[in-house]
């Protein structure tokens, strides 16, 4: 980054399906001064939602209801605010958030204002486990924190280098043209770290590496084919409910079943829409809870754990068999997220029998890795297989303090 270029301090916050991260980022020394993460926010699970928070070398654990994003909003607000009042040389200039799909509207970071909130507000329905989340959150900031600026960062920007073979839906073309009908993707930020950091581990140039992304979240997964540091397919498609079976989402299904559902049922479409976004997926097949986590922890005794776990498990050994063949194998496979890093069962599943593929994992690595990012491969794997944490928030920060230093943003 520029030497010259001002400090700035940036308050992310990234709202997922199920938790809410957030980050204070000195800038451009990326010094992490406040970090932390709502998690189970307004699902179903075993155990109650907790905030895990940090300020600089100070960790805590609330554990406590969240109903909604907005809940936890509020209650992490009232952390940091009492953070910052006790020390009052710390402080954050702008509010950043990450937007998973803004349609065709944006392509770029943007400054919040009353148009683009507007533009915005059009685009709810294409996500609708996400956008209104992270719509009635900016909504709140700009009402509580008038005099902060905010800037919102898209997930889906990564994703425009997809070619037209693998973003074209077989639809009738004067309908997709009228609705800008076409594959998206999603989860760009994280791809977009993660190869980067990936990369730069293992001393590489990204321009000449092939690489499969997994980001394995806790609510939304999706699997990346990158090629030359730029996305050529991902498994999410013109919303985040295609590819993967997730917590709450059914991932790819015949839509034949929908159609039969509604006639059977007489489901409108908001209802269909509800039970494929948010009564499906893993909480479909297992019912006790959302979080594949628990369906982990009953396997060993629970038919239906058994069989939710390897659904998810063989979905993504698909994608990255398809990836691979598309990339001509990979140079290197990427596990990241909450499940990617957290889950050694799930990496080792996933692996087992990908050999074909040049992927071969080294089971003793792979269980005792710990933090951080770490080479989990068998000496002899043609495919480097890395966990590498991800840091959306780093990422969002970046993309805002370059636009505002530059002045590319408006």
């Amino acid at each position: 980054m520029k030497s010259n270029q001002a400090n700035h301090s940036i308050l992310v916050f990234n709202c997922g399906s199920s938790s809410l991260k957030y980050k204070v980022i000195s800038m451009p020394s990326e010094n992490v001064i406040a970090s932390g993460e709502a998690e189970r926010v307004g699902v179903k699970t075993e155990h109650k939602s907790i905030i895990h928070h940090s300020f600089l070398d100070k960790k805590k654990q609330i554990r406590l209801n969240l109903s909604s994003h907005i809940q936890a909003f509020a209650k992490i607000m009232d952390l940091l605010e009492s953070d910052f009042e006790n020390n009052p040389s710390l402080h954050f200039d702008y509010f950043a958030h990450r937007y998973v799909h803004p349609g065709n509207s944006f392509h770029k970071t943007k400054k919040i204002n009353k148009n683009v909130l507007k533009r915005l507000k059009n685009t709810l329905e294409l996500a609708p486990i996400h956008n209104p989340a992270v719509y009635s959150l900016i909504e709140v900031c700009c009402q509580r924190y008038s005099r902060k600026e905010q800037f919102v960062v898209f997930d889906t920007s990564f994703h425009r280098t997809i070619p037209k073979e693998f973003s074209t839906y077989a639809l009738d073309q004067k309908l997709a043209r009228k609705y800008s009908l076409k594959k998206i993707g999603f989860h760009g930020i994280s791809h977009k770290y993660v190869t980067h950091q990936g990369c730069e581990f293992l001393g590489r140039d990204i321009k000449t590496q092939k690489i499969i992304s997994c980001h394995l979240g806790s609510g939304g997964s999706s699997v990346c084919a990158i090629k030359s540091g730029k996305s050529v397919n991902t498994s999410m498609g013109f919303t985040p409910l295609e590819g993967l079976i997730m917590n709450t989402r059914s991932g790819s299904i015949d839509a034949g079943v929908i159609f039969y559902i509604m006639f059977k049922e007489k489901f409108s479409s908001q209802e269909a829409e509800r039970i494929l976004n948010k009564k499906s997926g893993i909480l479909g097949i297992f019912d006790f809870s959302s979080d594949l986590r628990d369906v982990i922890d009953g396997v060993s005794d629970n038919p239906k754990a058994k069989i939710a776990f390897n659904m998810y498990i063989k979905r993504v050994r698909k994608y990255i068999g398809s990836y691979s063949l598309i990339l001509n194998k990979a140079d290197i496979l990427i596990f990241t997220d909450s499940i990617g890093t957290k889950v050694p069962v799930v990496r080792r599943e996933i692996c087992k029998g990908m050999g074909i593929f040049g992927i071969e994992l080294d089971k003793n690595k792979n269980y005792h890795y710990s933090s951080g990012i770490a080479d989990i491969s068998c000496g002899n794997s043609q495919t480097r297989i890395l966990v590498v944490p991800t840091d959306e928030e780093l990422m969002i920060a970046r993309e805002v303090y370059e636009a505002v230093s530059d002045g590319s943003i408006n």
